[in-house]
């Protein structure tokens, strides 16, 4: 490993802390730096979410490694804490994943999720998932195990629907080197506790709400013995739902007004990007951003009193823990 991955070290001084990690999955460049300034330590970029989001796809493996390799590189270009990439199953066969391990390295990601789901593949808390054999897929984890040149940490993640056959694979994956594991879809707090005592070593689990597994606080899950507990597609929801919502609304009244309530000002929000901007290295000095927004709790918006969206940009300290 002869190149420095500062991210990648930083991810792994959060798994070697005693503190459990809380991840929020990001779709875009303009969500991971929210996700970033809500005060998370790091970010998980959802294959799931860039499939909507770019694409309008399903999590179908529609998405190529390029495509996923660009979000990547604009991501961490644009945030300073670690990304975890959701790198599918690899993208094909074993040379297939030799590259995915050098495109995501050469983008900057702290980490990678690899799969053993069969092409095409389908989210892990869908119906009709597949595995390809343990065989095929431990050649595809050692391929990406030994391709990397930098400290990138590999996830490796079994779909079996089988507990037994979930657990099984997590221990072989762990015993082969794999940095953390994921047994994705588990369907109650009785195989979320057998995960957490029979599987060694680093452990995520993946929260859907609508999903399979149980949404268990992240204390709790903490204690079965989770490192990580991914919010994987939180952020991309209460997204959806809000846009859905408010543009009904507007469509309805046809008064700007109408939604204002529910949303950041002008001057709010060119002031946060044009002051994330100016943080990122070499970017000090080359313009003048946008005057902080005057304080608005007593103010109104267009003769409408903000709500809490005008707390959104309210300043946090980034890589700190929510909460």
């Amino acid at each position: 490993m002869a190149i420095r991955n500062t991210m990648a070290d930083r991810l792994r001084a959060l798994l070697d802390a005693p503190e459990g990690i809380e991840l929020p999955g990001c779709f875009d460049v303009l969500s991971a730096m929210l996700l970033e300034h809500a005060g998370f330590p790091a970010v998980f970029l959802s294959g799931y979410g860039v499939a909507a989001s770019s694409f309008g796809n399903p999590d179908i493996g529609l998405t190529s490694l390029l495509e996923t390799a660009l979000v990547t590189k604009n991501v961490t270009a644009a945030i300073d804490v670690p990304i975890v990439v959701d790198a599918d199953n690899g993208y094909g066969d074993e040379d297939c994943v030799v590259r995915t391990v050098q495109e995501l390295e050469r983008a900057g990601a702290a980490a990678m999720i690899l799969e053993d789901q069969v092409f095409p593949k389908r989210c892990g808390h869908a119906a009709g998932k597949a595995i390809i054999p343990l065989d095929k897929y431990m050649r595809k984890l050692e391929c990406a195990l030994q391709a990397r040149q930098t400290s990138m940490c590999v996830v490796a993640r079994t779909d079996a629907t089988d507990m037994e056959e979930g657990i099984a694979r997590a221990k072989r994956f762990h015993a082969a080197g794999a940095d953390v594991t994921l047994v994705d879809g588990l369907p109650s707090v009785e195989a979320l506790g057998r995960v957490g005592r029979e599987v060694p070593g680093h452990k995520v689990i993946n929260l859907i709400h609508g999903g399979k597994t149980p949404l268990l606080p992240s204390e709790q899950l903490h204690e079965l013995g989770f490192k990580i507990v991914l919010y994987s597609t939180p952020a991309l929801y209460v997204a959806v739902s809000a846009m859905a919502q408010s543009m009904a609304r507007l469509r309805s009244a046809r008064s700007l007004a109408s939604i204002s309530p529910d949303s950041v000002a002008f001057r709010e929000f060119q002031h946060f990007i044009e002051g994330r901007y100016l943080r990122r290295r070499a970017s000090v000095g080359l313009a003048h951003p946008t005057a902080p927004p005057p304080r608005t709790s007593h103010a109104r918006i267009n003769g409408v009193r903000p709500t809490a969206a005008s707390a959104v940009f309210e300043p946090t300290e980034p890589g700190s823990q929510a909460g």
